[in-house]
């Protein structure tokens, strides 16, 4: 009779177990919080890629710099289709260069998922503004091509290119950061 009751008391011992381990285990970390959360979940944003500054872009007429930019550089097909896409907000001195292959050739942008006004700025092998598309409208998709073949296209904050003087035959230059 001794051996049985051994038996039962393991018995109940291991079902007892079975209910408070893993209640104990699933309050660790628990004891001494509250029922709310310790981090409030934030308001879901939209994105907006970060400016990413590669380099400066001056913009010159004559022997004269005009204006000074810092530059983002798009030279992959994925950067050049991206673009100035999805930022909401675009600061006068920020420009993006865009890297174009083949040499000069007819050249096209819209404004498809682009939030700011911008001018897009064509420019040829020999970096002299070709034709610049002011002031185009945000989310518009028409083409807004080249007056002439270009290798490169810059795209500033609507405007900009009026504000400083930046025309056909202005000479765009850049460097590395």
């Amino acid at each position: 009779m001794n051996a049985m009751r051994k038996y039962a008391v393991w018995i109940v011992a291991l079902g007892l177990a079975a209910f408070i381990i893993p209640g104990v285990i699933g309050g660790i970390g628990k004891i001494g919080s509250s029922s709310q959360p310790t981090v409030k979940p934030q308001a879901s944003e939209p994105y907006e890629p970060p400016f990413r500054q590669d380099g400066t872009i001056y913009a010159v007429n004559d022997q004269d710099t005009v204006a000074t930019f810092r530059g983002e550089y798009a030279k992959t097909p994925e950067s050049i289709e991206i673009g100035m896409m999805y930022r909401r907000s675009v600061s006068p001195d920020m420009a993006m260069l865009f890297f174009m292959d083949g040499g000069d050739r007819p050249r096209s942008f819209w404004m498809k998922n682009t939030l700011v006004s911008l001018d897009i700025i064509y420019i040829n092998a020999n970096n002299e503004v070709v034709s610049i598309q002011a002031n185009a409208q945000p989310l518009n998709t028409t083409s807004l091509p080249s007056e002439a073949p270009a290798s490169y296209v810059l795209e500033v904050l609507g405007g900009t290119a009026a504000t400083w003087g930046i025309e056909k035959g202005t000479t765009i230059t850049w460097s590395d950061n």
